[in-house]
């Protein structure tokens, strides 16, 4: 029998992400009011974060594709929603941004995946380069953005994967959400990866936050 969220309608498959009558998405929880998911979410997804970074081999091998981005929203969101780590069945859109339509959402994953591995996972970027590299990887996963909820939150742990090959961090308390869209409003809309640049150059540090 099909999930809700996955009916072959999207009309369906939009109301069928949330509990009937509500606007609070189905959850493990049984949780119907938003403000108290929203707390739960947050606590249990830290807990999973904190035990993901301790053994990131729960994620298995690195491969930087659709299949290890899945594989750590499935992580982090286990104990929350039944479609952790699938792929997302309708559109979504986030104030001025439309993302991929679901049915494309490997194709620029793809892309990623194939420049993560032909530039060694970026050691192969010369440093005058990398800032602007990982604007451009991170534009595209944006664009793609899998999941229905949590997609943010997986892409930071994406990239912190990622940048801990090179020997360096993202410390993320540096930025906030505000700052985040917009740039990747810009970058998607207009091209101009400058934002996103500015945005990493101040953010990235020496303190990966995994080892490899």
């Amino acid at each position: 029998m099909p999930h809700p969220w996955d009916s072959g309608s999207h009309e369906r498959n939009w109301s069928g992400y949330f509990i009937p009558g509500t606007t609070v998405l189905r959850n493990k929880l049984n949780i119907s009011v938003v403000g108290d998911l929203r707390d739960a979410e947050n606590d249990l997804v830290e807990a999973r974060l904190i035990e993901l970074r301790e053994v990131p081999e729960l994620l298995g091998e690195r491969t930087y594709d659709l299949a290890f981005f899945q594989a750590i929203h499935r992580h982090l969101f286990q104990d929350v929603y039944a479609w952790a780590g699938d792929l997302r069945t309708v559109g979504i859109e986030k104030g001025r941004e439309s993302f991929c339509p679901p049915l494309d959402i490997p194709r620029p994953m793809a892309y990623v995946a194939r420049r993560v591995w032909e530039s060694n996972r970026l050691a192969g970027i010369p440093p005058e380069n990398l800032l602007r590299e990982i604007a451009h990887l991170y534009d595209y996963v944006n664009f793609a953005h899998p999941f229905r909820e949590g997609t943010g939150r997986a892409t930071r742990e994406f990239f912190d994967l990622l940048l801990s090959e090179t020997g360096v961090g993202l410390d993320w308390q540096r930025t906030d959400s505000v700052e985040l869209h917009n740039a990747c409003h810009v970058a998607r809309s207009a091209g101009d990866l400058a934002p996103m640049e500015n945005m990493f150059a101040r953010i990235i540090d020496s303190d990966p936050a995994y080892e490899y």
